[in-house]
């Protein structure tokens, strides 16, 4: 679905209260609902599936084991470094060159397709070690195309150097995995020079129905909150208080994975979801029975679309609170958005949830 400004606009005004499919996820009008303007300017950028260019997805890409690649779960940057040293039979001398490559995907927003880009940059030569010089980088993506071969360059001197070819999933669901090696040869002698391996990459179609979409799942599904956002504020501040208060600061994002709280599971179970939710509404009752009855949402945390929620754990590890219905609801929808649509978070998938100021 392509939406213009003004379908944008008319989504918004005739949306309904409040529903969502049998998996809890938002309709696309309700997606847009939950959206702020800036959010809702990204989304139809997103929708013609722009890639985020090399300077985006590689700014703070550095020269180190694939598992700290830069990315996130729509894109990564593996950074390799080596020098090249070529021998040159014509003048008996050996000539060299610093060669970096940049090995970077940025998947659309939905679809299991997506262009597989190097960027290769050669610098500090010495000699004429550019002289003849062929780059022919190969991509091997055993759940795609046993190999790619990208189209060689041979090129004419220092610079910069470009390189993308197309992939695509041939299965419904399950994980690429993909590694690049680079080629260069001269004076008929070949040397693999760099090889970089990317993160794994999950397609499926059940994060939510009839939708296809491809992400880094080894990247953590990060949940924002706002506590400035007057129409998420009370929300934001229940769920700040709970991770404090409940065990486990459950679902309590930190980047430190040792002070990390623990990770909430989506459940896409509706009968799980539906019986989480009466058991959240029975322990607002109990717990603040002079607000029943006057127009409050019941909000809990953890999450009815959790494997955490009221029905499934003790009382004590479940926070409920009366707060605005309106509030309650875009959190729900913007939650639901996030988990179908951004994040791609599959059933049983862990997630966290951050409180931002």
């Amino acid at each position: 679905m392509k939406l213009t400004p003004l379908a944008l606009a008319v989504a918004l005004f005739a949306l309904p209260a409040y529903a969502q499919d049998e998996e809890g996820c938002p309709t696309d009008a309700e997606m847009v609902a939950s959206m702020t303007l800036d959010e809702l300017r990204q989304y139809e950028h997103s929708l013609q599936n722009p890639e985020m260019s090399f300077e985006e997805a590689c700014k703070d890409a550095t020269d180190k084991d694939e598992e700290e690649a830069t990315g996130s779960r729509m894109h990564y940057c593996v950074k390799r470094t080596a020098i090249y040293s070529s021998a040159n039979p014509e003048t008996g001398t050996t000539e060299s060159a610093n060669v970096t490559l940049y090995d970077y995907v940025s998947v659309q927003q939905k679809g299991l397709r997506w262009n597989h880009r190097l960027r290769v940059v050669f610098e500090a030569v010495e000699g004429n070690a550019m002289a003849g010089l062929i780059v022919a980088p190969e991509i091997f993506c055993g759940s795609c195309t046993e190999k790619q071969q990208l189209e060689p360059q041979t090129l004419a001197g220092p610079g910069t150097y470009d390189f993308a070819v197309a992939m695509g999933f041939d299965t419904d669901d399950g994980r690429v995995e993909e590694e690049v090696q680079l080629v260069l040869s001269r004076f008929n002698t070949d040397q693999s020079l760099l090889q970089a391996s990317a993160p794994s990459l999950r397609c499926d179609k059940i994060s939510k129905k009839d939708s296809s979409g491809c992400r880094y799942s080894g990247y953590p599904a990060v949940f924002d909150v706002s506590l400035s956002d007057p129409e998420t504020d009370e929300s934001a501040t229940h769920i700040k208080v709970a991770q404090e208060i409940l065990p486990g600061m459950v679902g309590r994002w930190h980047e430190d994975a040792a002070i990390r709280g623990k990770a909430l599971t989506r459940s896409r179970d509706s009968e799980v979801r539906k019986d989480n939710r009466k058991e959240a509404g029975r322990l607002c009752a109990a717990r603040f029975p002079d607000l029943v009855g006057t127009g409050l949402n019941c909000d809990e945390y953890p999450f009815a679309a959790t494997n955490q929620g009221a029905s499934l754990v003790p009382e004590a590890a479940m926070s409920v609170k009366f707060i605005a219905g309106a509030d309650n609801q875009k959190v729900g929808r913007r939650l639901g958005t996030f988990l179908c649509n951004n994040a791609r978070v599959i059933d049983g998938e862990e997630f966290w949830v951050k409180v931002v100021d």
